[in-house]
């Protein structure tokens, strides 16, 4: 029998299969027709194989039994086999794909937030399957290889501008309490943003941050203009240490946050006034020695009335507060605060407000990972543009500091 005959009597048989169907009006009548079709279709593919492999002698050998999801619904299909075992049918790889596409909705689900009960009700409602929890930690325990890859891969030499930020969350060790989850972006000299690092340093401490740089400088990074980050206990030290050359900024929105907080309402408006007035921006004559009278005459004012003001000023590290000034104006807004991974925060919170703790800090990781992954990926491919017109300046910045 020739191919033309083998696919006319497969076609006649499905079309008599199809038919009676229909007649027959079964309740599931088209997951039936569906699953004739694929059947059909891995036979004609089986006679195929035999007829044109004809090397060695091989015949038909039955077939076994798997289950297919199709239109929602599983159910079970026989796919043929041969006698000597060499034959796959190819048909049988695009399901296997569409049961991969299903493991990765699963897991996109849990990377945005949803529980594992919620996305086994999901399953169970639209696909007519549940979909084991465990199935999703299977998932989530084959996700650290490759967030270990993305954690551990090769860095650029120089960035412009490393920000670093923390997003808190409930983790178990014993008892559960909040710790830091710390992000780095780095801006890079093609204007475009990396995600450098997550780090978990459940307690501030200089030797925290030193195993943040180190692990940068491991990966490759050697030269950075300038870290921004909060008052952070022991980085500006740690920051010397590393990039001898770089600056440290503290986050300027977070510093008049916090002293707001502490101030009358009766006083905020003026007190909002002279404040915008320290931390000047876009204002190319302000330099740093004039903010740092600024700084003191502000200090003067207000300590009348707040005495505790002046010790919300580390006196060690007042440039701190201004290094945003040594760049060019046009700038500035960009790099004396840490928005940027504050606003990535944001989108993590988004993924962790379902979860009440997670049950170690490695699970944790996972989901910041997943999350910030699928971020760098849609978001960060392109040019922040907003640099691009003092890029020559920031270059001749870098080009002056050694290799540390």
């Amino acid at each position: 029998m020739n191919d033309f005959s083998r696919k006319k009597m497969f076609m006649e048989e499905l079309g008599y299969i199809i038919t009676q169907l229909i007649e027959e009006e079964q309740e599931n009548a088209v997951e039936e027709i569906l699953k004739h079709v694929f059947e059909s279709i891995m036979k004609i593919e089986r006679e195929q194989f035999i007829s044109t492999n004809n090397s060695k002698p091989n015949k038909c050998n039955g077939f076994y039994k798997r289950m297919a999801r199709v239109i929602n619904h599983y159910f079970e299909i026989k796919v043929p086999r041969d006698r000597l075992g060499y034959f796959r049918p190819i048909f049988l790889d695009y399901l296997r794909d569409k049961e991969a596409q299903m493991d990765e909705l699963a897991f996109k689900m849990y990377v945005k937030g949803l529980s594992t009960r919620d996305i086994e009700s999901i399953f169970k409602e639209v696909y007519s399957q549940s979909y084991s929890a465990s199935r999703i930690t299977a998932m989530a325990k084959e996700f650290e290889v490759v967030r270990q890859e993305w954690l551990e891969r090769r860095l650029c030499e120089s960035y412009y501008f490393l920000y670093i930020d923390a997003i808190r969350l409930n983790v178990r060790r014993d008892t559960v309490e909040k710790e830091c989850f710390y992000t780095v972006i780095g801006v890079r000299k093609d204007l475009r943003r990396d995600i450098l690092g997550v780090y978990n340093i459940p307690q501030e401490s200089a030797e925290g941050w030193r195993s943040v740089f180190s692990d940068l400088k491991r990966r490759g990074l050697n030269k950075v203009l300038m870290v921004i980050s909060d008052e952070l206990s022991g980085i500006e030290e740690v920051t010397r240490e590393y990039y001898p050359g770089a600056l440290h900024q503290f986050c300027i929105a977070h510093k008049k946050r916090n002293l707001r907080k502490k101030i009358r309402l009766s006083d905020r408006e003026e007190f909002e006034r002279d404040l915008k007035e320290l931390f000047r921006v876009g204002d190319s004559s302000y330099s740093i020695e004039q903010a740092k009278k600024s700084l003191e005459t502000f200090i003067i004012k207000w300590q009348k009335k707040y005495r505790w003001i002046r010790r919300k000023f580390n006196s060690n590290n007042v440039e701190c507060y201004f290094s945003y000034l040594k760049f060019p104006y046009m700038i500035q807004t960009m790099i004396y605060t840490t928005n940027t991974v504050e606003r990535l925060n944001k989108s993590i919170r988004k993924s962790t407000r379902n979860k009440n703790s997670f049950p170690t800090p490695d699970s944790a990781l996972t989901l910041v990972c997943a999350a910030l992954m699928e971020i760098e990926e849609k978001t960060y491919s392109y040019p922040v543009t907003a640099f691009a017109s003092c890029r020559e300046v920031l270059d001749n910045m870098l080009a002056k500091l050694r290799h540390n």
